[in-house]
């Protein structure tokens, strides 16, 4: 019977009376399911846009939005990156200092991804010849001299692909008969040797401490271990494909149209360090055209001089006051020169037309120049100071025992003229060089680098101004044009780049969760059980209180209701010191027979059968029905709503409750999916959409269920209340 009458609702009064109550219940509707859609849409998400909180992703319709979505593929993770992102990119503001601050900043990242987007006309084409010139000559510049992006997910991967391989090849036999979890069992044993740390998983895996290598310092230099060597090998794939949406499938396909066959043209996808050089000229032709930009920058040292130009050693060597500062117009005011702003300053710093400054350039490669990038020339009267410095050393022996030398006289020794290839060797190199003035030291650079690149390709600097369409006056303010390398990339792999976050955060989460030995069978074998036991011992005990005068049952009845006052996690110490005292943690008893038996669930049945006709049991006895087949046959076929309800309640429990699972089994093949999603959250904690896109694939079985269940939630719901 409805609450309105039909006559009732024409009045003016109860129409707002029901249109408030649909308000509220929309309002109420919104509260579940904005939540739900904010974490679909961080799921898709990544450095730029997580913080956001919005319901729909802004970068579906926003072209600006896309590409500014893209950059934190190239430039990311490594010291400094903003100040890589600004030198790089004109035009961006000097207050953006975090992809945060520059998701939330949608106006000013507009009118940036704007003039890439939509170039002056003519532009375009120079930009590709630009970027095409500077493919070919990142290709080939020196890795351990390079910055790096990639995230950890894509780093362990490799490395498990890798050390798979290294294995196969190692036990080819053993490889063959290997299921997928040995062969990645066995890969993780190899690592661990490798690399002297035992290692649990290769999700653990990363390279944050190498991507965040200081370049830039003088005394710095890779360290001579198993994985920087590793780190090294990323690197290669990273540039030559890897990590960048879209372009390890259509390097494949190009591979193809070349004639190699699947296999070949995916073992050379990405491309390895030591590929034939046929295979090299290969993917330069490619990436001039399909992927001219990667994630690995030739090191800009020159934001260090600049950095330099500012410090408080250069105000003072300049006399400098202490309320001036230097910036563009001070240094085009004592160098006689008109530049936009420090980024398009030259460097190496020129030997004429700057006088003023030489003195801070001579005192920047004395003490700041990293030294792994300098050289030498060696004369006769440096090696004789190389063996003078080397006889400040203890003994003869001494040195030869850290150089690795057999000398019988300080004269046998001589002076490399760049750094050695051993890390004891780099120790004394390196503390002879700094005794030498700035005027012996041949530095190098990827600046000067680019620089001859260009010099060499077109012979000149007016030649080089006529195809790039610049007005460079010197050839020192040349630098590698990577931001226009960067557009002709994301421009030729748009759709990749658009569903590249969704694909790697779902991706990576899937793979995390599917590879957890033990985690999916162990869920569902805990919600069968789960679910068996809340429909067998509630229903009996809410029966047994029912239809059995017991003594004592006003006591029994109030202790189940007293369970339902009290958080679960109460009871979690005595329910573990009882489970540890039995001998059954890290079993499914302990999972499963703690939440056995609900009070409220038993309260409730208990009701219900209170509410059945007297007369059905009694029909049932005349018939001669035992209690168990009037227990089976009569009263559960009336109470299927009721049950459905609790195994919904028991499968939530099982499937989404992971802390007793934690505490209880401390053994990871026992863990549940809840728990590895606990666990991928700490995990992945600097990286949180990854753990999102988890949220949301965790939220699937649960709505299915719903979805499937909801006739008889309703029933379960309506059924009680007529009764």
């Amino acid at each position: 019977m409805p609450i309105l009458s039909v006559i009732g609702r024409k009045s003016l009064s109860q129409r707002l009376l029901v249109g408030l109550l649909y308000l509220v219940l929309t309002v109420l509707g919104a509260t579940m399911v904005v939540p739900f859609l904010i974490t679909v849409t961080n799921s898709n998400s990544n450095d730029f846009d997580y913080d956001r909180f919005s319901i729909v992703p802004r970068s579906l319709w926003s072209a600006e939005d896309r590409f500014c979505k893209s950059l934190p593929v190239f430039i990311n993770r490594y010291q400094g990156w903003f100040a890589v992102l600004q030198a790089q990119f004109p035009g961006v503001p000097e207050t953006w200092t975090s992809w945060r601050t520059i998701g939330l900043d949608s106006k000013r990242s507009d009118a940036v991804a704007a003039a890439y987007l939509r170039p002056q006309p003519g532009q375009w084409e120079l930009w590709k010849k630009q970027a095409a010139d500077y493919a070919e000559f990142s290709a080939g510049y020196p890795l351990e001299d390079s910055l790096t992006t990639f995230s950890n997910e894509q780093g362990s991967r490799l490395v498990a692909l890798a050390y798979e391989r290294v294995w196969a090849e190692k036990n080819p036999e053993a490889a063959r008969r290997a299921g997928a979890a040995q062969r990645q069992q066995a890969a993780l044993n190899l690592l661990s040797q490798n690399w002297g740390v035992p290692i649990p998983n290769f999700f653990v895996v990363h390279f944050l401490g190498e991507i965040r290598s200081p370049l830039t310092q003088q005394s710095w230099v890779p360290p001579f271990t198993a994985k920087q060597a590793d780190y090294t090998l990323i690197q290669q794939a990273v540039r030559s494909g890897y990590g960048t949406p879209g372009v390890i499938a259509k390097w494949t396909g190009f591979l193809r149209e070349k004639g190699y066959s699947k296999a070949d043209a995916r073992a050379l996808a990405p491309l390895p360090i030591d590929a034939a050089p046929d295979i090299k000229k290969l993917w330069v032709e490619f990436a001039k055209e399909k992927a001219p930009a990667s994630p690995v920058i030739p090191n800009p040292l020159r934001l260090a001089w600049n950095e330099y130009l500012g410090s408080d050693e250069a105000r003072e060597i300049l006399g400098i006051g202490d309320n001036d500062r230097f910036d563009i117009s001070y240094y085009n005011r004592i160098s006689g020169t008109q530049y936009a702003s420090l980024a398009a300053t030259p460097f190496p710093l020129p030997a004429e037309g700057f006088e003023k400054l030489q003195p801070l350039w001579t005192k920047f490669v004395q003490d700041r120049y990293p030294l792994r990038l300098t050289t030498i020339t060696v004369t006769p009267e440096l090696e004789e100071q190389y063996q003078q410095f080397l006889q400040t050393y203890p003994s003869l022996e001494n040195v030869n025992a850290l150089l690795g030398t057999t000398h019988a006289s300080w004269q046998e020794f001589r002076l490399p003229s760049q750094m050695p290839d051993s890390e004891a060797k780099v120790g004394v190199w390196m503390n002879f060089v700094k005794t030498l003035p700035a005027a012996v030291r041949q530095i190098r650079s990827s600046e000067a680098a680019y620089q001859q690149f260009l010099l060499q390709k077109y012979g000149s600097l007016g030649k080089v101004n006529e195809t790039y369409g610049w007005k460079l006056e010197r050839i020192e303010e040349a630098f590698p044009p990577y931001d226009k390398a960067c557009a002709i990339t994301i421009h030729e792999n748009s759709t990749s780049f658009a569903w590249a976050p969704l694909l790697e955060n779902y991706g990576t989460m899937t793979n995390f969760l599917v590879s957890r030995g033990n985690a999916i069978p162990v869920t569902l074998w805990l919600i069968f059980l789960s679910i068996l036991v809340t429909l067998t011992v509630n229903p009996i005990a809410g029966y047994a209180l029912s239809r059995f005068n017991l003594k004592g049952k006003d006591k029994i009845i109030l202790f189940c209701l007293a369970t339902s006052a009290f958080p679960a996690m109460v009871s979690a110490i005595p329910g573990y010191l009882l489970m540890r005292d039995l001998g059954l943690l890290n079993t499914f008893f302990a999972l499963v027979l703690p939440g056995a038996a609900s009070g409220m669930s038993i309260f409730i049945l208990k009701g219900f059968f209170d509410s059945l006709p007297p007369e059905l049991y009694e029909a049932a006895t005349i018939d001669g029905a035992r209690e168990w087949q009037i227990f089976t046959y009569v009263t559960i076929p009336m109470l299927t709503p009721i049950l459905a309800i609790n195994a919904l309640n028991a499968f939530l429990g099982a499937y989404g409750g992971w802390e007793w699972a934690l505490i209880i089994c401390q053994d990871p093949r026992m863990w549940t999916l809840s728990v590895w999603l606990y666990q991928a959250n700490e995990w992945w904690v600097q990286t949180p959409w990854i753990t999102t896109a988890g949220f949301v694939i965790a939220s699937i079985p649960t709505l299915f269920v719903f979805l499937f269940c909801q006739k008889i939630i309703m029933r379960g719901i309506i059924v009680p209340s007529m009764k």
